[in-house]
Protein backbone atom coordinates (compact mmCIF):
# COMPACT_ATOMS: atom_id res chain seq x y z
CA UNK A 1 0.00 0.00 0.00
CA UNK A 2 1.30 3.60 -1.03
CA UNK A 3 -0.17 6.67 0.41
CA UNK A 4 -0.49 9.68 -1.80
CA UNK A 5 1.04 12.73 0.04
CA UNK A 6 -0.30 16.34 -1.03
CA UNK A 7 1.97 19.04 -1.15
CA UNK A 8 0.77 22.37 0.80
CA UNK A 9 2.44 25.87 -0.14
CA UNK A 10 1.66 28.17 3.26
CA UNK A 11 2.56 31.76 3.29
CA UNK A 12 2.20 34.77 5.76
CA UNK A 13 1.32 34.63 9.54
CA UNK A 14 1.59 31.20 11.26
CA UNK A 15 -2.49 31.93 11.43
CA UNK A 16 -2.81 31.62 7.80
CA UNK A 17 -0.91 28.40 8.00
CA UNK A 18 -3.06 26.94 10.27
CA UNK A 19 -6.03 28.12 7.96
CA UNK A 20 -4.51 26.69 4.81
CA UNK A 21 -4.04 23.37 6.41
CA UNK A 22 -7.56 23.54 7.64
CA UNK A 23 -8.76 24.74 4.50
CA UNK A 24 -6.74 21.74 2.40
CA UNK A 25 -8.84 19.39 4.60
CA UNK A 26 -11.99 20.38 4.15
CA UNK A 27 -11.85 20.46 0.57
CA UNK A 28 -13.09 16.36 1.01
CA UNK A 29 -15.49 16.50 3.72
CA UNK A 30 -15.76 13.24 4.50
CA UNK A 31 -11.90 13.02 5.11
CA UNK A 32 -11.97 16.26 7.56
CA UNK A 33 -14.75 14.19 9.20
CA UNK A 34 -12.59 11.52 10.04
CA UNK A 35 -9.79 13.96 11.03
CA UNK A 36 -11.75 15.70 13.28
CA UNK A 37 -12.76 12.28 14.56
CA UNK A 38 -9.20 10.77 14.79
CA UNK A 39 -7.88 14.07 16.40
CA UNK A 40 -10.61 13.97 19.08
CA UNK A 41 -10.39 10.02 19.66
CA UNK A 42 -6.35 10.77 20.13
CA UNK A 43 -6.90 13.55 22.63
CA UNK A 44 -9.61 11.45 24.76
CA UNK A 45 -7.17 9.03 24.74
CA UNK A 46 -4.57 11.07 26.44
CA UNK A 47 -6.79 12.53 28.58
CA UNK A 48 -7.35 9.09 29.58
CA UNK A 49 -3.78 7.78 30.53
CA UNK A 50 -3.18 7.87 34.57
CA UNK A 51 -0.24 8.81 33.65
CA UNK A 52 -2.20 12.88 31.93
CA UNK A 53 -1.52 15.58 34.34
CA UNK A 54 -3.77 18.63 33.49
CA UNK A 55 -1.10 21.19 35.59
CA UNK A 56 1.93 19.66 33.56
CA UNK A 57 -0.20 20.04 30.12
CA UNK A 58 -0.58 23.46 30.65
CA UNK A 59 2.83 24.17 31.69
CA UNK A 60 4.26 23.02 28.10
CA UNK A 61 1.71 24.54 26.41
CA UNK A 62 2.55 27.96 28.30
CA UNK A 63 6.53 27.04 27.56
CA UNK A 64 6.08 26.45 23.65
CA UNK A 65 3.88 29.59 23.55
CA UNK A 66 6.42 31.66 25.24
CA UNK A 67 9.54 30.35 23.21
CA UNK A 68 7.85 29.53 19.77
CA UNK A 69 4.36 31.47 19.58
CA UNK A 70 4.12 30.95 16.05
CA UNK A 71 2.99 27.65 17.32
CA UNK A 72 -0.39 28.73 18.69
CA UNK A 73 -0.86 30.85 16.12
CA UNK A 74 -0.73 28.01 14.00
CA UNK A 75 -3.13 25.94 15.83
CA UNK A 76 -5.34 28.69 16.07
CA UNK A 77 -5.99 29.39 12.60
CA UNK A 78 -6.73 25.23 12.08
CA UNK A 79 -8.76 25.17 14.98
CA UNK A 80 -10.72 27.60 13.45
CA UNK A 81 -10.42 26.19 9.66
CA UNK A 82 -11.79 22.86 10.41
CA UNK A 83 -13.58 23.49 13.02
CA UNK A 84 -11.70 22.03 16.04
CA UNK A 85 -11.51 23.32 19.68
CA UNK A 86 -8.29 24.63 20.07
CA UNK A 87 -7.55 22.42 23.04
CA UNK A 88 -7.98 19.28 21.68
CA UNK A 89 -5.10 20.29 18.93
CA UNK A 90 -3.05 21.56 21.67
CA UNK A 91 -3.43 17.71 23.10
CA UNK A 92 -3.21 16.01 19.37
CA UNK A 93 0.42 17.65 19.17
CA UNK A 94 1.97 17.06 23.05
CA UNK A 95 -0.07 14.04 24.20
CA UNK A 96 2.84 11.83 22.71
CA UNK A 97 4.64 12.79 26.12
CA UNK A 98 2.09 11.22 28.52
CA UNK A 99 1.85 8.12 25.96
CA UNK A 100 5.57 7.45 26.28
CA UNK A 101 5.56 7.39 30.00
CA UNK A 102 2.60 4.98 29.20
CA UNK A 103 4.96 3.22 27.31
CA UNK A 104 7.68 2.95 29.53
CA UNK A 105 5.30 1.96 32.45
CA UNK A 106 4.51 -1.04 30.26
CA UNK A 107 7.71 -1.82 28.23
CA UNK A 108 6.91 -4.88 26.17
CA UNK A 109 3.33 -5.50 25.81
CA UNK A 110 3.34 -4.17 22.61
CA UNK A 111 5.67 -3.89 19.79
CA UNK A 112 7.14 -0.04 19.33
CA UNK A 113 8.14 1.03 15.67
CA UNK A 114 10.89 3.51 14.52
CA UNK A 115 12.66 4.94 11.85
CA UNK A 116 16.49 4.86 10.56
CA UNK A 117 18.00 7.46 8.89
CA UNK A 118 21.71 8.36 7.66
CA UNK A 119 23.66 11.16 6.07
CA UNK A 120 26.75 11.17 3.75
CA UNK A 121 28.98 14.24 3.08
CA UNK A 122 29.89 13.65 -0.25
CA UNK A 123 28.09 11.52 -2.90
CA UNK A 124 27.88 11.99 -6.80
CA UNK A 125 24.85 13.50 -5.97
CA UNK A 126 26.65 15.98 -3.04
CA UNK A 127 25.43 15.70 0.28
CA UNK A 128 22.44 13.85 1.27
CA UNK A 129 20.25 12.95 4.53
CA UNK A 130 17.79 10.00 3.87
CA UNK A 131 15.45 8.44 6.47
CA UNK A 132 12.39 5.77 6.58
CA UNK A 133 9.61 7.23 8.64
CA UNK A 134 8.38 3.99 10.12
CA UNK A 135 4.94 4.81 11.54
CA UNK A 136 1.33 2.99 12.25
CA UNK A 137 -0.46 2.53 9.07
CA UNK A 138 -2.99 4.38 10.01
CA UNK A 139 -0.91 7.81 9.80
CA UNK A 140 0.33 7.03 6.16
CA UNK A 141 -2.59 8.86 5.17
CA UNK A 142 -2.32 11.93 7.42
CA UNK A 143 0.81 12.88 5.93
CA UNK A 144 1.61 16.08 4.09
CA UNK A 145 4.41 18.24 2.78
CA UNK A 146 4.40 21.65 3.66
CA UNK A 147 6.18 24.45 2.03
CA UNK A 148 6.18 27.27 4.22
CA UNK A 149 6.91 30.68 3.21
CA UNK A 150 7.23 33.13 6.22
CA UNK A 151 6.87 36.42 6.18
CA UNK A 152 10.41 36.70 8.23
CA UNK A 153 12.91 33.85 8.34
CA UNK A 154 14.01 31.13 5.94
CA UNK A 155 11.69 29.25 3.31
CA UNK A 156 11.19 25.65 4.63
CA UNK A 157 9.83 22.39 3.00
CA UNK A 158 8.65 19.49 5.31
CA UNK A 159 7.50 16.27 5.71
CA UNK A 160 4.68 16.27 8.43
CA UNK A 161 1.75 14.92 9.50
CA UNK A 162 -1.69 17.12 8.70
CA UNK A 163 -2.60 18.57 12.42
CA UNK A 164 0.80 19.18 13.29
CA UNK A 165 2.20 22.60 13.74
CA UNK A 166 5.86 22.33 12.78
CA UNK A 167 7.93 19.64 11.18
CA UNK A 168 6.87 16.40 12.78
CA UNK A 169 9.28 13.62 10.76
CA UNK A 170 12.24 16.00 8.49
CA UNK A 171 12.68 18.31 6.74
CA UNK A 172 15.13 21.20 4.30
CA UNK A 173 15.41 25.29 4.20
CA UNK A 174 15.99 27.23 1.39
CA UNK A 175 19.68 27.45 2.58
CA UNK A 176 20.09 23.75 1.80
CA UNK A 177 19.77 22.64 5.61
CA UNK A 178 18.17 19.53 6.37
CA UNK A 179 17.05 17.65 9.38
CA UNK A 180 15.44 14.28 10.19
CA UNK A 181 14.26 13.20 13.73
CA UNK A 182 13.88 10.00 15.07
CA UNK A 183 11.81 9.43 18.62
CA UNK A 184 13.64 8.09 21.70
CA UNK A 185 11.97 6.41 24.63
CA UNK A 186 13.92 7.89 27.77
CA UNK A 187 13.56 8.92 31.53
CA UNK A 188 15.27 11.90 31.20
CA UNK A 189 12.42 14.27 29.53
CA UNK A 190 10.57 17.78 30.96
CA UNK A 191 9.28 20.81 30.24
CA UNK A 192 11.11 21.94 27.10
CA UNK A 193 10.46 21.86 23.05
CA UNK A 194 9.35 18.92 21.65
CA UNK A 195 11.31 17.94 18.44
CA UNK A 196 9.28 18.51 15.64
CA UNK A 197 9.25 21.96 16.99
CA UNK A 198 12.66 22.34 17.05
CA UNK A 199 13.09 21.16 13.62
CA UNK A 200 10.69 23.79 12.32
CA UNK A 201 12.84 26.52 14.18
CA UNK A 202 16.12 25.31 13.11
CA UNK A 203 14.61 25.47 9.60
CA UNK A 204 13.33 28.85 10.24
CA UNK A 205 16.54 30.23 11.45
CA UNK A 206 19.71 28.51 10.80
CA UNK A 207 21.95 28.09 7.60
CA UNK A 208 24.19 25.39 8.61
CA UNK A 209 24.83 22.44 10.96
CA UNK A 210 27.18 24.55 13.06
CA UNK A 211 24.64 27.27 13.89
CA UNK A 212 21.29 24.22 14.11
CA UNK A 213 23.32 22.89 16.79
CA UNK A 214 24.42 26.21 18.63
CA UNK A 215 20.32 26.70 18.77
CA UNK A 216 20.18 23.20 20.80
CA UNK A 217 22.29 24.26 23.34
CA UNK A 218 20.35 27.35 24.49
CA UNK A 219 17.27 26.48 24.23
CA UNK A 220 15.34 24.48 26.86
CA UNK A 221 14.31 20.96 25.05
CA UNK A 222 11.94 18.30 26.24
CA UNK A 223 13.88 15.44 25.12
CA UNK A 224 12.82 11.91 23.83
CA UNK A 225 14.53 11.88 20.62
CA UNK A 226 17.65 12.90 18.50
CA UNK A 227 18.08 15.04 15.22
CA UNK A 228 20.16 14.17 12.40
CA UNK A 229 21.45 17.34 10.24
CA UNK A 230 23.39 17.54 6.93
CA UNK A 231 24.22 21.08 5.03
CA UNK A 232 25.17 22.25 1.35
CA UNK A 233 28.87 22.13 2.71
CA UNK A 234 28.59 18.25 3.39
CA UNK A 235 28.95 19.31 7.36
CA UNK A 236 26.86 16.77 8.99
CA UNK A 237 25.55 16.89 12.74
CA UNK A 238 23.89 14.75 15.25
CA UNK A 239 22.03 15.77 18.37
CA UNK A 240 21.14 13.39 21.02
CA UNK A 241 18.48 14.90 22.54
CA UNK A 242 17.44 14.66 27.00
CA UNK A 243 15.78 17.21 28.74
CA UNK A 244 18.78 17.91 31.10
CA UNK A 245 21.55 16.45 29.11
CA UNK A 246 22.40 16.96 25.64
CA UNK A 247 24.89 15.21 23.55
CA UNK A 248 26.18 17.13 20.76
CA UNK A 249 28.86 15.80 17.37
CA UNK A 250 29.61 17.33 14.32
CA UNK A 251 31.63 15.93 11.23
CA UNK A 252 33.33 17.15 8.58
CA UNK A 253 33.28 14.53 6.16
CA UNK A 254 32.02 10.52 6.16
CA UNK A 255 28.64 9.78 7.51
CA UNK A 256 26.15 9.70 10.09
CA UNK A 257 23.45 7.36 11.63
CA UNK A 258 20.60 7.15 13.90
CA UNK A 259 17.83 5.11 15.18
CA UNK A 260 16.01 5.13 17.93
CA UNK A 261 18.12 4.82 20.93
CA UNK A 262 21.19 7.09 22.47
CA UNK A 263 24.49 6.27 21.63
CA UNK A 264 26.14 8.94 23.87
CA UNK A 265 27.49 7.38 26.99
CA UNK A 266 26.18 10.76 28.84
CA UNK A 267 22.41 9.48 27.18
CA UNK A 268 22.86 6.03 27.05
CA UNK A 269 21.11 4.74 30.40
CA UNK A 270 18.35 7.28 30.00
CA UNK A 271 16.85 4.91 26.76
CA UNK A 272 14.28 2.36 27.45
CA UNK A 273 13.44 -0.15 25.07
CA UNK A 274 9.90 -0.67 25.43
CA UNK A 275 9.42 -3.66 22.61
CA UNK A 276 8.85 -6.95 23.32
CA UNK A 277 11.30 -9.84 23.65
CA UNK A 278 10.99 -10.31 19.81
CA UNK A 279 11.70 -7.50 18.67
CA UNK A 280 13.85 -5.89 21.39
CA UNK A 281 17.37 -4.51 20.39
CA UNK A 282 15.49 -3.54 16.55
CA UNK A 283 17.06 -0.18 17.16
CA UNK A 284 21.05 -1.42 17.47
CA UNK A 285 20.58 -3.66 15.29
CA UNK A 286 19.37 -0.99 12.75
CA UNK A 287 21.87 0.95 13.83
CA UNK A 288 24.85 -1.54 13.24
CA UNK A 289 23.27 -2.07 9.75
CA UNK A 290 23.56 0.97 8.64
CA UNK A 291 26.97 1.57 10.02
CA UNK A 292 27.84 -1.87 7.84
CA UNK A 293 26.50 -0.90 4.49
CA UNK A 294 28.08 2.78 4.82
CA UNK A 295 31.03 1.62 5.76
CA UNK A 296 31.30 -1.40 3.00
CA UNK A 297 29.90 -0.49 -0.56
CA UNK A 298 29.34 2.81 0.92
CA UNK A 299 26.41 5.25 -0.26
CA UNK A 300 27.88 6.73 -3.97
CA UNK A 301 25.08 8.83 -4.59
CA UNK A 302 20.92 8.38 -4.80
CA UNK A 303 20.97 5.01 -6.44
CA UNK A 304 22.70 3.89 -3.15
CA UNK A 305 20.97 5.79 -0.78
CA UNK A 306 17.24 4.19 -2.50
CA UNK A 307 19.12 0.68 -1.98
CA UNK A 308 20.11 0.92 1.78
CA UNK A 309 16.27 2.60 2.47
CA UNK A 310 15.40 -0.63 0.58
CA UNK A 311 17.32 -3.05 2.89
CA UNK A 312 15.42 -5.93 4.04
CA UNK A 313 17.29 -8.82 6.50
CA UNK A 314 15.31 -9.82 9.33
CA UNK A 315 12.89 -9.15 11.92
CA UNK A 316 15.67 -6.55 13.76
CA UNK A 317 17.95 -4.95 11.33
CA UNK A 318 15.87 -4.74 8.30
CA UNK A 319 15.30 -1.07 7.56
CA UNK A 320 12.29 -1.15 5.12
CA UNK A 321 10.11 -2.19 7.50
CA UNK A 322 6.39 -4.23 6.29
CA UNK A 323 3.85 -4.54 8.34
CA UNK A 324 4.02 -7.83 8.73
CA UNK A 325 7.36 -7.62 11.24
CA UNK A 326 5.81 -5.42 14.08
CA UNK A 327 1.95 -4.69 13.14
CA UNK A 328 0.35 -1.90 12.98
CA UNK A 329 4.12 -0.34 12.25
CA UNK A 330 5.68 -0.31 9.26
CA UNK A 331 7.16 2.19 6.77
CA UNK A 332 5.25 4.97 5.32
CA UNK A 333 7.46 6.59 3.34
CA UNK A 334 11.49 7.23 2.45
CA UNK A 335 12.97 10.60 1.73
CA UNK A 336 16.57 11.42 0.51
CA UNK A 337 17.47 14.81 1.04
CA UNK A 338 19.91 16.59 -1.23
CA UNK A 339 21.21 19.94 -0.06
CA UNK A 340 23.35 21.53 -2.59
CA UNK A 341 20.29 20.28 -4.94
CA UNK A 342 17.44 22.03 -2.88
CA UNK A 343 15.83 19.09 -3.71
CA UNK A 344 14.09 15.96 -2.18
CA UNK A 345 13.13 12.36 -3.57
CA UNK A 346 10.28 10.39 -1.24
CA UNK A 347 8.15 7.45 -1.93
CA UNK A 348 5.06 7.37 -0.20
CA UNK A 349 4.99 3.55 0.88
CA UNK A 350 7.68 0.93 0.95
CA UNK A 351 11.04 1.74 -0.47
CA UNK A 352 11.65 -0.88 -2.07
CA UNK A 353 8.52 -0.62 -4.18
CA UNK A 354 10.69 2.63 -5.59
CA UNK A 355 8.02 4.76 -6.79
CA UNK A 356 10.02 8.08 -5.79
CA UNK A 357 9.01 11.62 -6.44
CA UNK A 358 11.02 14.74 -6.78
CA UNK A 359 10.23 17.96 -4.80
CA UNK A 360 11.97 21.32 -4.30
CA UNK A 361 12.35 23.50 -1.86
Amino acid sequence: MSFVIDVLELSGSPTAWGRAMGAALGQDRKRAEGFRRHVLEEAREVKGLPEFEERLFRAFRALVEREAPWVGDWLRGLAGALPLPEEELWLYNFGSYFRDLARIRGAGAAPEGGCSTFAVSSTRDGPLLAKNRDCPASMGPWQVWVRVRPEAGLGWLALSSYGVAGASSSGMNEAGLAVADTHVYSRDVGRGLPRFVLMAEILMRCRTVGEALAFLSRVPIMGRGNLLLADGEGTLGLAELGHSRLALRRLGAGFLVNTNHFTDPALAEAFVDVNPPSLRGTSQARHARLTTLLSGRGCQGLEDAKRILSYHGDSLDSLCRHEEIDPPYRTICGVIYLPQARAVLYTGGYPCEGHYQRLGS
